[in-house]
């Protein structure tokens, strides 16, 4: 009968090598998928019932990402029995979501494939917000991506936020800016009648607290909690571990990455190897 692995051992394999930030090679289509899929879920867990309180339901819906053929998990949020418009005070997003101390968001004015919105009035039970958690898969084809930026168009065009979260590094962006290629991550924050607001994610960061937009409202979501929550859960390191694809041919887009940014998730990637190896050879494991 094996010996069974101790909780230090498991924990940090677990854990795996790069907490509080994503794990490059689990940016392979085959564990990303995994997590996308996980991260959904815990998002909706996270704030479910705050939005309730709010009048406001989430749920999973197929992905605007992707073509009816392939379905996948998205996440929606409706309004719940939605009054009819009325005059208010002048309402800014930017201002509310530096109220919950959510990452800050830079406008950006010049972009290539921006239109006119068409105003639209909103309805009871009308689709409010929809967040999309972007693949690598989402981003190999230019004619998916043409489709998805004119799905994206229509929903703005019927009054419905569109919240982008990229969590691969690629040199393909859902939006042709300058300021999306800067940054290996970042989220997107489309509301109708505005320019989108971006936030950029270096490498070696935590995902941010963001401001999801509702209707002249906004709740925090914590995205690398819900990363972290599915990155762990599914054992994504254990698996990469045991499949032998922790090496330089599986590292996913190494051309994104500067010579220094390679050698320190190398290094650290080593690091937490020779802590796993002490661990089994101290009797620990």
């Amino acid at each position: 009968m094996s010996q069974p692995f101790s909780k230090a051992y498991l924990e940090l394999l677990k854990r795996g090598a790069f907490p509080g930030r994503i794990d490059p090679w689990a940016e392979q289509a085959r564990y990303f998928q995994q997590i996308h899929n996980n991260m959904i879920g815990n998002l909706i867990d996270q704030m479910q019932n705050t939005l309730e309180q709010m009048g406001y339901v989430a749920g999973r819906e197929t992905s605007l990402l992707i073509g009816e053929s392939k379905p996948e998990p998205d996440i929606f949020v409706k309004r719940q029995h939605e009054p009819a418009p009325a005059v208010t005070t002048e309402w800014n997003y930017y201002e509310a979501a530096a109220a919950v101390m959510a990452e800050p968001i830079t406008r950006i004015e010049t972009i290539d494939d921006w239109q006119d919105r068409l105003f639209i009035h909103d309805m009871d039970g009308r689709l409010v917000t929809v967040v999309e958690i972007v693949s690598p898969r989402n981003k190999i084809s230019p004619l998916e991506i043409q489709r998805y930026q004119q799905r994206r168009e229509r929903l703005l065009q019927e009054q419905v936020n569109v919240v982008e979260i990229d969590l691969t590094r690629s040199f393909t962006r859902l939006l042709s800016a300058r300021e999306a290629t800067l940054f290996s991550y970042h989220a997107l924050i489309y509301l109708p009648d505005e320019a989108p607001g971006l936030t950029g994610i270096p490498l070696e960061k935590s995902l941010p607290r963001l401001a999801l937009p509702l209707r002249r409202a906004v709740i925090a979501i914590e995205v690398h909690a819900a990363y972290e929550q599915a990155y762990q859960s599914l054992r994504i390191a254990r698996q990469i571990l045991d499949e032998n694809r922790y090496t330089t041919d599986d590292l996913p887009f190494p051309t994104t990455l500067t010579d220094a940014q390679r050698q320190h998730i190398e290094t650290t990637l080593d690091d937490w190897r020779r802590e796993l190896q002490a661990l089994v050879q101290s009797g620990e494991a």
